[in-house]
């Protein structure tokens, strides 16, 4: 099956944030970041079960997933549910450090 993955404009906000942050510093890392990002994003039309459960997924009744993109310092993820033939991205987190310290855009 193949979903229809949806951006919701709260995320679409974030990815534009963290951009501009980027662009600041280094242009052409921000363009490849944020073109990582949306092909990491489109990516899950095929398989969005190959993502992890994300850990607030036990207070809701339907399953949360987080996509996690690049590495090291640079990772980011994006929390997203899915609904009968659509991928809804919800959240958009930057961690730095590791998994226990997260900073939300």
């Amino acid at each position: 099956m193949t979903y229809r993955v949806i951006v919701t404009p709260a995320v679409e906000s974030d990815l534009r944030t963290a951009y501009r942050y980027i662009r600041a510093q280094a242009p052409r890392a921000a363009r490849d970041w944020i073109r990582r990002a949306r092909q990491s994003a489109k990516s899950l039309a095929r398989h969005p079960e190959r993502c992890p459960l994300a850990p607030e997924s036990a207070s809701f009744d339907q399953p949360i997933r987080e996509l996690f993109f690049g590495s090291g310092k640079r990772t980011h993820s994006m929390v997203m549910t899915s609904e009968s033939k659509h991928i809804r991205f919800v959240d958009t987190m930057h961690i730095e450090g590791g998994p226990d310290t997260v900073i939300r855009f």
